[in-house]
């Protein structure tokens, strides 16, 4: 049985750059009883999600994602689809990209399924738990979406 896990990322008293572990908390409740499917939080980013993956099929991750839309909106994209991130200029870490591809060339056994969900902020600069009202819309969505995905395929032959 493929093994699958979901990482919500970003910082969960950074107002809407906590959504992904909102989203990851919803999750991990729909899905207890889902045995190949786990669920995390992490506040890193690039090195520390390519490291989680290790030894998984497939895997998800949902942050905060600024891509020039309305706050709220959700996008989805593979990982080659990501540009630089708005933390990776320090020198304590890279882009997720760039951290799948140095986990690539030293053979560690990353999925060969990645999907990223991001959702639009309206603000990540406030201190608080509380997401914006849009960011906050946008969570059932993205559980919903996320769902849909780990769905077991109808086809005997395909792996969820």
């Amino acid at each position: 049985m493929s093994r699958t896990i979901v990482i919500g990322v970003g910082n969960p008293i950074l107002t809407d750059d906590g959504v992904g572990w909102r989203v990851a908390r919803e999750l991990r409740s729909r899905l207890a009883d889902r045995g190949n499917v786990d669920v995390i939080e992490l506040c890193a980013g690039g090195i520390a999600i390519m490291e989680a993956l290790v030894g998984y099929d497939r895997a998800v991750v949902v942050d905060s994602m600024e891509g020039g839309g309305k706050p709220g909106s959700v996008y989805r994209v593979a990982p080659g689809g990501l540009e630089g991130t708005r933390n990776s200029a320090c020198m304590h870490d890279t882009t997720f990209r760039a951290a799948l591809e140095a986990g690539g060339l030293l053979g560690l056994a990353l999925p060969g399924r990645i999907e990223i969900w991001g959702i639009e902020p309206e603000d990540v600069d406030t201190f608080g738990e509380d997401l914006s009202e849009a960011v906050a819309h946008a969570v059932p969505r993205v559980v919903d979406g996320v769902l849909r995905t780990l769905a077991p395929s109808r086809n005997p032959g395909e792996n969820a």
